[in-house]
């Protein structure tokens, strides 16, 4: 189960198609819509980072925090469970939807925000960086822009189908490969079997089938 309510954030991380959003300098500001109508819309993700192909992803932990860490092939393993807000923004300068990949902390602000513009969607917004690259003392400041209100545009004016996070962003494996990964160090292609993969197929477990929000 990788979606949670923002109240069940501190419930997670600690254990032992579109492209994303960043603002890579010091002092840069990019301008953006939240993808979000109202603070129900806001998820967050419960993940494990993995290495494939040499690249950095993340996969959908499969328990919720109050579900056995046997529901879950890589918490029982120890492999830290991470908190993520794979927020969707519209980029106004190139007119595209991305993500920007934050942190627990992130909740509060998101929630805040809602709370002011009660579609938050129809407010234009100005992101500011505020640390150099790799600096763990990045911030962000994050403003309405300037001479901009509420217009009424809606998800649909910028969005026809909002991209998977899950099963898109976040790899969505089943138990069965979760342990093959644990076991090769990879997860097994289209077409590879063993008598593991095929025993605990009917096992999967579909996050989210019923969302939670804020």
């Amino acid at each position: 189960m990788a979606r949670f309510n923002y109240t069940e954030a501190e419930h997670y991380g600690g254990q032992g198609g579109s492209g994303f959003f960043s603002i890579p300098n010091d002092g840069d500001i990019k301008k953006v819509r939240f993808l979000y109508d109202t603070a129900e819309d806001i998820e967050g993700y419960a993940v494990h980072e993995v290495e494939v192909d040499g690249k950095k992803r993340y996969v959908n932990c499969l328990r919720a925090y109050n579900e056995p860490i046997d529901n879950c092939p890589f918490c029982k393993a120890q492999r830290r469970q991470q908190v993520k807000a794979f927020i969707p923004v519209y980029d106004v300068d190139d007119g595209k939807v991305k993500f920007w990949e934050r942190g627990k902390k992130m909740f509060a602000r998101l929630s805040a925000l809602c709370a002011r513009y009660p579609h938050l969607v129809e407010q234009e917004f100005e992101i500011q960086r505020h640390g150099a690259k790799g600096s763990k003392e990045t911030f962000y400041d994050i403003m309405p822009s300037v001479g901009k209100v509420p217009d009424g545009t809606k998800i649909t004016d910028l969005v026809d189908e909002m991209p998977k996070v899950v099963g898109g962003l976040v790899l969505d494996k089943t138990p069965a490969e979760m342990e093959h990964y644990l076991s090769y160090g990879s997860f097994p292609t289209n077409g590879q079997s063993s008598s593991t993969t095929q025993a605990t197929q009917v096992a999967r477990r579909t996050p989210a089938t019923g969302r939670e929000v804020f």
